[in-house]
């Protein structure tokens, strides 16, 4: 490779295959590393560990897990219910893809910061907002943190069985008003 990227696109590459090929619970980065021709240090080189590598890789292999979810999410109204929509999206989808599915699954929980950092979030929320975002840094990092946690809770430990419709009524009549709320307020709350 030419460039940090192309390395780091091949080996998510291998990564995905190996993972097709062995499954996740059985892929691991000495399979990734021998599937590229590189050591694990280089492996390590791009990727902090194993769990970041696999997660990237799923995350790369859903592709247009992200365009839908956007089409999903611009189809609400105001700017809280296209971010209460994304989190409806992501729940109701994730499990159902191919590839972010088997992360649901396997019985490990996989950190979602690793998978969906928050600077994804904040682009996602950013694009959303079509760029013009009224949070301080400190609240786009809250909020952006708070959708990963309800993400991370409703996939792993999901409670009461609801539709789809169900949820999104249950999102949009708690978070909508607290979000609206504070996009008008402007103002950075309490740290």
């Amino acid at each position: 490779p030419k460039t940090p990227a192309e390395a780091r696109r091949q080996l998510l590459d291998v990564a995905r295959a190996c993972v097709e090929r062995l499954g996740m619970s059985r892929a691991s980065l000495k399979d990734v590393a021998e599937g590229a021709g590189v050591t694990r240090q280089t492996v390590y080189r791009y990727f902090e560990n194993a769990e970041d590598l696999f997660n990237s890789a799923a995350a790369l292999a859903s592709g247009g897990f992200h365009e839908r979810m956007r089409r999903s999410a611009r189809a609400r109204g105001s700017l809280a219910e296209r971010f209460v929509e994304s989190l409806v999206f992501s729940v109701t989808n994730i499990p159902r893809d191919p590839h972010l599915g088997p992360l649901t699954v396997t019985g490990e929980h996989f950190t979602l910061s690793s998978a969906l950092r928050l600077s994804f979030v904040q682009e996602e929320m950013s694009v959303l907002a079509d760029g013009g975002l009224s949070l301080s840094p400190t609240e786009r990092d809250e909020l952006a943190e708070l959708l990963l946690r309800l993400l991370h809770s409703f996939l792993f430990d999901p409670g009461e069985a609801r539709t789809e419709p169900q949820l999104r009524a249950f999102l949009q009549r708690w978070l909508v008003p607290m979000i609206e709320a504070r996009l008008e307020s402007g103002t950075e709350g309490p740290r």
